[in-house]
């Protein structure tokens, strides 16, 4: 440690230096030449130059060890300041990550709910036509009039509409169920699952969704359930948007733009835009607008895109509204 600040050096060079001169001085009769030119300059005494050389060398001694001692204290305070520095780093990236995994908790629970209410959106339509359909097989047969065709027909349609309330189940199955390695997926595919988990609740309130799906394929490349998640939850602050604002003949559209390198994710609403003083805050932890907003629904999609995919989130007001954009790498798997 002591070495760091070059003090031992410090002493070794000039020891070298010195005996270096006095080999060199030595070899070409130097020390006689010194006495022979103080003999012959009378204004110079030979034993005053030896008694200033003899009372300056202890000084210059105890000078060099004073800064070896003073380096090595120093050295010593330095390194515990390292030891609580990185302590205090450890402990800090501890914290850091015990408040992440409370955000992504906090975030799963606020999406539950949401996809709680859009499950009874999903379900409540099929689960009448079921309804309807008993009802008519029980007056048909109460009043024996229940044919074999009308039978078998509905049952063939409560057949079906289970089937699709099963397939609803799966889907918000799927959104939840966290993706420990990354993998190549459509994002076409994707994004229409994600609206078949919105679609019930955004119908309900008129609000219309444009998405025309590529013929072509576009593969991205990381964790499809979460990237789910974030084209849901910025549709989610869309609608809360609407709703809020009232906004009539609300819409959002929807595009994907390709490149070599990545996929682009293009949503766009006419919710009325974010106000210019809050907009930069969009992002941040526990920022909302809303009365009972959580605040984490951006900022866990931010964290998802850019440090689980390597990719960008980004939002800018438009005339009306706000864009939002999803750029993900683009999938070099063949």
């Amino acid at each position: 440690m002591i070495d760091k600040l070059n003090t031992t050096r410090d002493l070794v060079i000039v020891l070298i230096l010195g005996l270096i001169l006095w080999l060199i001085l030595g070899s070409y009769d130097g020390f006689e030449a010194l006495i022979s030119y103080l003999k012959s300059h009378e204004e110079y005494e030979l034993d005053e130059v030896f008694l200033l050389l003899l009372i300056l060398s202890p000084f210059l001694i105890v000078y060099a060890l004073l800064r070896i001692k003073e380096a090595y204290h120093l050295n010593k305070e330095l390194k515990q300041l390292n030891e609580k520095l990185e302590q205090r780093v450890q402990e800090e990236l501890a914290k850091r990550k015990t408040n992440e995994a409370l955000l992504i908790q906090q975030s799963r629970s606020a999406a539950l709910g949401e996809m709680i209410s859009n499950i009874a959106h999903q379900w409540r339509q099929p689960l009448n036509a079921v309804s309807l359909n008993v009802q008519n097989l029980d007056f048909l047969y109460k009043n024996k009039q229940l044919t074999d065709e009308q039978m078998e027909r509905s049952v063939k349609k409560i057949t079906f509409l289970t089937l699709n309330m099963s397939q609803t189940i799966d889907d918000f199955r799927n959104f939840f169920k966290p993706e420990k390695i990354k993998h190549s997926f459509d994002i076409n595919e994707t994004v229409k699952k994600a609206l078949r988990i919105i679609d019930a609740s955004f119908n309900n309130l008129n609000i219309k969704i444009d998405f025309k799906a590529h013929d072509n394929e576009n593969i991205a490349y990381g964790y499809e359930n979460e990237y789910s998640q974030v084209i849901v939850n910025i549709l989610t602050n869309s609608k809360d948007s609407f709703i809020e604002k009232d906004i009539e003949n609300p819409l959002i559209k929807i595009e994907l733009i390709k490149d070599e390198n990545s996929i682009d994710l293009i949503l766009k609403d006419n919710a009325g835009g974010i106000p210019k003083e809050i907009f930069p805050k969009i992002f941040d932890p526990y920022f909302s607008t809303k009365e009972n907003g959580t605040g984490i629904g951006l900022y866990m999609s931010k964290m998802i895109i850019e440090k689980s995919m390597n990719g960008n989130l980004s939002a800018k007001d438009i005339d009306g509204g706000v864009k939002f954009t999803i750029s993900v790498p683009i999938s070099k798997e063949k």
